[in-house]
């Protein structure tokens, strides 16, 4: 038993369940992976881009490790499964998250230096002008959401960014 006292073969079944209430479609994409070291097998669920997207950044969900992570573009996310740190149930929050990229209410903001990434986070459409608005300097602004609508990359001063991104 792990961190959250759940077996990783129970919070697959677990997860597939709940991914098939939300997002049936998605079903065909999980896949088992089994790990080397102690051969527990766990879910790799990779949802391809959209039609309509140049971009290469499908969205991931794992169940690594008795967790579950969420990937897409240059950031990721954990949430504890079932339970949170808080008490709370964690699977509306995941699935709310994972609608909310999808849906594009969410966006991912990363910063990079020197061809390395810095910082990864999320931040939502209604916060671009004002990021659009951060003086140039030598640091790369890319932004990325799922459908590509928000899609941009520009230069940034990093402190000047960490202003305008928490203000």
């Amino acid at each position: 038993m792990g961190m959250y006292d759940i077996s990783q073969a129970d919070l697959n079944a677990d997860f597939l369940r709940y991914v098939e209430e939300r997002f049936p479609q998605w079903l065909e994409y999980a896949r088992f992976i089994s790990k080397d070291e102690d051969g527990l097998d766990y879910i790799k669920l990779t949802i391809p881009n959209p039609a309509e997207t140049s971009h290469q950044q499908p969205l991931e969900i794992t169940t690594w490790d008795e967790e579950i992570t969420v990937f897409f573009g240059d950031f990721h996310t954990h949430f504890p499964w079932p339970d949170g740190f808080d008490g709370s149930d964690n699977r509306d929050r995941v699935m709310d998250f994972v609608q909310a990229l999808v849906d594009e209410d969410i966006v991912i903001a990363s910063v990079w230096t020197k061809g390395r990434l810095k910082l990864s986070s999320t931040a939502r459409p209604t916060d671009l002008a004002r990021l659009a608005g951060v003086p140039t300097g030598d640091h790369e602004l890319r932004i990325a959401s799922w459908r590509g609508t928000f899609d941009l990359c520009f230069p940034v001063d990093w402190r000047a960014y960490l202003k305008a991104s928490h203000p």
